[in-house]
């Protein structure tokens, strides 16, 4: 059994993904929160009070809150986020250890070996803390962190905010504890070391997972082939927030560098060649590094 961790996800970071996921939800969704807090939006009302005129405002006459436009770019910065935790996390969601694969997004998620244990192993807290660990080595500034991971699983996943009373999500000690729950249970790089049966060596789990990352980039970039080849449309259209970022931290840089996602010098545009319409192994691994 692999010793569970004992991380735990500060208060900051959850109001400020809580912040981002309330964007998301009135800029895309066209959600309308309404001034007078009634019904289940009473469950945002220390939230929307705390970013009042910071994320959004209520506009001289109007009924419902708006975002303002630090709100905006704030938003357009988690949307780019999210679509490079598409690009190049989702190929780590399921990976057989031992045959070395990579699932299918038709695949048995349960589906279990001849001894009862589980086929599938959820990487991506791994790829994080390796990752993490790598700029930390290198003297890299970065806000990577397993609970970001975690709650972009859960949002992808169609996991937070689908439910009629999303807005309870974002209070519900239940909910945070499930992302504390995934980053400390899921495997981390150290969990994957093995004894070589021939040469009797350890092999690290920091090299087992780097081997991973370079087979998951290249199966990624497979797939996309594949699917640009075939015309096939189930993945996300690239957001134009993908542009954004620059201006999110010229015009709020204390923002980005303390709070939410944090500046990332090796942030990775990957319009342009997206938009060009085709994916390369060079493309994906600098995203990858970049996030």
């Amino acid at each position: 059994m692999v010793p569970k961790k004992a991380l735990e996800m500060g208060v900051e970071l959850q109001k400020k993904l809580s912040s981002r996921f309330v964007l998301y939800r009135m800029i895309e969704r066209n959600e309308q929160i309404p001034a007078l807090m009634e019904g289940d939006y009473v469950f945002l009302e220390d939230l929307i009070s705390e970013y009042y005129d910071e994320y959004w405002t209520i506009k001289e006459g109007a009924e419902y809150y708006s975002p303002t436009r630090k709100g905006e770019l704030i938003y357009h910065n988690f949307i780019s986020r999210w679509w490079d935790f598409i690009i190049t996390y989702d190929i780590f969601a399921g990976v057989d250890l031992l045959e070395g694969t990579f699932a299918e997004d038709e695949a048995d998620w349960d589906e279990v070996d001849e001894e009862g244990q589980p086929i599938w192993e959820d990487l991506r807290i791994a790829v994080c803390i390796y990752k993490q660990r790598l700029a930390e080595k290198e003297g890299r500034k970065t806000d990577l962190n397993p609970f970001t991971i975690a709650f972009m699983s859960l949002l992808s996943e169609n996991r937070i905010g689908m439910e009629k009373c999303w807005q309870f999500d974002l209070v519900s000690s239940d909910f945070w504890e499930e992302v504390n729950e995934i980053s400390n249970t899921n495997l981390w790089p150290e969990d994957l070391s093995y004894i070589n049966n021939e040469t009797g060596e350890k092999i690290l789990g920091e090299t087992v997972i780097l081997d991973i990352i370079e087979q998951g980039i290249e199966e990624t970039q497979k797939r996309w082939t594949d699917d640009i080849n075939g015309d096939n449309n189930g993945y996300l259209s690239p957001p134009d927030s993908l542009k954004t970022q620059q201006d999110v931290i010229e015009e709020y840089e204390e923002e980005i560098t303390w709070n939410g996602w944090g500046y990332d010098p090796f942030y990775y545009d990957p319009y342009a060649v997206i938009g060009g319409g085709f994916l390369t192994t060079a493309f994906i691994g600098a995203v990858w590094l970049a996030f």
